[in-house]
């Protein structure tokens, strides 16, 4: 009987060691995506974006969620030099991280904030809140769509937690 017992705590324990590695074990992304660059309430100015994604994510046995790695959207003006756009997103309970590059310039640090992310749990689908978003007229990038209302319909199942009223 006592045999039994610690087969089975054995195992329990190898079920629970290995599930925890499973899911904390960072796991690679390298894609390339093509979307559309807007501006919501204006479905005549839409622009192709071709969006870059290299980096791992990495899940706490709790559920964190925190990205380490490049974005590079094609063509997109941004001030921090092409050497250090590595960058850390940590998402919150709704999905959201936040696009914050840091650095050191000059001898004095500094960071840019681009805007805010929404990914879905394998990085096939994207879309970026840019700058200071507001949901009646803010910009937009999503990613794969080729229209505003794929663009839309994207966005809001992944920002599904975070909008009080869709899109």
């Amino acid at each position: 009987m006592k045999r039994k017992i610690v087969v089975i705590v054995t195992l329990i324990i190898l079920i629970l060691v290995t599930y925890s590695f499973w899911v904390t074990f960072p796991k690679q992304h390298d894609k390339t995506l093509q979307g559309i660059y807007y501006q919501l309430g204006n479905e005549e100015e839409i622009y192709e974006v071709t969006m870059h994604i290299e980096g791992e994510i990495r899940r706490s046995l709790f559920g964190e969620k925190t990205f380490e790695g490049v974005l590079d959207i094609e063509d997109e003006e941004l001030a921090v030099p092409k050497g250090e756009r590595n960058v850390t997103i940590k998402f919150d309970g709704d999905g959201r991280g936040d696009i914050v590059y840091s650095g050191i310039r000059n001898g004095s640090p500094y960071t840019h904030g681009y805007g805010s992310i929404f990914v879905n749990h394998n990085f096939t689908e994207v879309t970026i809140l840019k700058g200071s978003w507001n949901a009646k007229e803010g910009y937009m990038i999503t990613a794969p769509a080729k229209t505003y209302f794929e663009a839309l319909t994207i966005s809001n199942e992944l920002m599904g937690e975070f909008l009080k009223v869709p899109l």
